[in-house]
């Protein structure tokens, strides 16, 4: 089967699933994009077995003042035209299927004209206009650039959506953000993760420790915590994480603090709020942390992440209801503690008491006192840890995931509807 996959990055949530097509099924998998990503690096496997082609649009700049959203929609029918221009040339190409990410950057209006197959959308997200996403910190100052926000950014997204042959989400709750009248177009169908890349194992040697940790070396008896974000954003909960993580120092001098993320804001308006370019260190200004107590390893690549999560003992995410993070998977497949925040994406993977623990984000004091009960007795929570792995090694791991979505492609393909909904097999 020959698949056309569109979205601005590469590989974002495409890349290891075509590459995975290619590998086990034979497929011809080609890509029109418009830059490569380091969240997460392409493999050297995809840039050698994947046909990537650029879109013809100019790297932006991050705007420094706040974007204009009205203007979302006429960017997002300009691109519509980039797109189909792009495609012009892949006319022999044929694709049996287009599989385009649903936003503002993989607009796919005007592909029928080129392309005889249907058109599937990864249906990623729909923000809400209040209670969830960009609107749930209400303990951070309002700092909306525009009221109407919710509904600029949704407005290609649906428009997408309605053209569209079918969409699929990655997990139910993404599913549930988009309008009620649309889910029965969508299906679940979640992207995968590697769990031979990420799984328990050994402590790394003290030379591996020091490479990753930058030089630093650890006890015999340091424990790890760790927190991972693709940026230290409120969205992520890096406010809360460094509170806790100084309540958690106060009382345990053996503990070491692990930060992997970038110094950046790719949610929300941070920016606007603290009038700093950067949200840590706005975080770090507004208190005293004794910082020896903290390595910051800023971006990292997926081989050094799956090491630092098998070393960690107990790792902490924190989030507003929002998007699931591959490192919430991650780290409930390599083997620590893993608390979350207490929002539905996160109780639709685990059941808490079972596969992890779960505590409301703004429960600083919570929070605290879980972490000191896993730190103090590890062995209790052996059964989570466990459990955990076998959760995703059921449900969540490539294994799994690639033969669903490679028979869904092929059913969509066919020219068959969505499924009915099966009744949700999370494990909240």
């Amino acid at each position: 089967m020959r698949v056309l996959f569109i979205h601005q990055a590469f590989p974002a949530q495409f890349g290891r699933l075509a590459l995975e097509l290619v590998e086990r099924y034979g497929w011809s998998c080609h890509f029109l994009i418009e830059s490569l990503s380091n969240c997460p690096a392409p493999s050297k496997a995809m840039l050698e077995t994947l046909d990537l082609r650029r879109l013809p649009v100019p790297a932006e700049p991050r705007p420094s003042s706040p974007t204009p959203w009205p203007q979302i929609y006429g960017r997002f029918l300009d691109l519509c035209q980039v797109v189909h221009d792009a495609a012009r040339p892949l006319e022999d190409l044929q694709p049996d299927l287009v599989v385009a990410h649903g936003g503002r950057g993989a607009p796919t209006l005007f592909l029928p004209d080129i392309f005889d197959c249907p058109i599937l959308n990864y249906c990623e997200y729909y923000f809400a206009r209040a209670r969830r996403d960009i609107s749930y910190r209400i303990d951070l100052p309002p700092a909306e650039p525009a009221h109407f926000f919710p509904r600029s950014i949704n407005a290609p997204t649906l428009a997408s959506l309605i053209s569209c042959h079918g969409g699929y989400s990655a997990t139910r709750w993404q599913k549930e953000s988009f309008p009620e009248r649309f889910w029965p177009k969508i299906e679940v169908h979640f992207d995968g993760i590697d769990i031979e890349q990420y799984k328990p194992g050994p402590r790394p040697s003290p030379a591996e420790v020091s490479a990753l940790l930058g030089g630093r070396s650890l006890g015999p008896d340091t424990k790890i915590v760790t927190y991972v974000a693709r940026g230290l954003e409120s969205m992520r909960g890096f406010d809360v994480f460094m509170k806790v993580a100084k309540r958690i120092a106060r009382e345990r001098p053996d503990v070491l603090f692990v930060v992997a993320g970038q110094e950046e804001i790719y949610y929300g308006w941070d920016k606007l709020h603290t009038g700093q370019p950067s949200f840590k260190q706005w975080v770090l200004s507004r208190d005293t942390y004794d910082l020896s107590r903290f390595v910051f390893l800023g971006h990292i690549h997926p081989d050094r992440l799956a090491d630092l999560l098998r070393l960690s003992d107990l790792h902490l995410y924190m989030t507003v209801p929002f998007v699931l993070s591959w490192s919430f998977i991650n780290a409930l497949a390599s083997g620590p503690v893993v608390i979350g925040s207490d929002v539905p994406p996160v109780r639709e993977v685990i059941t808490p008491g079972v596969h992890g623990l779960v505590e409301p984000l703004f429960d600083v004091d919570r929070w605290a006192e879980s972490s000191l009960r896993v730190l103090a007795d590890p062995a209790a929570y052996r059964p989570l840890t466990l459990a955990a792995r076998g959760l995703i090694e059921e449900r969540y791991s490539l294994d799994v995931s690639i033969p669903d979505l490679k028979d869904y492609f092929e059913r969509m393909a066919s020219g068959l509807p969505p499924t009915p909904a099966l009744p949700h097999k999370g494990g909240g």
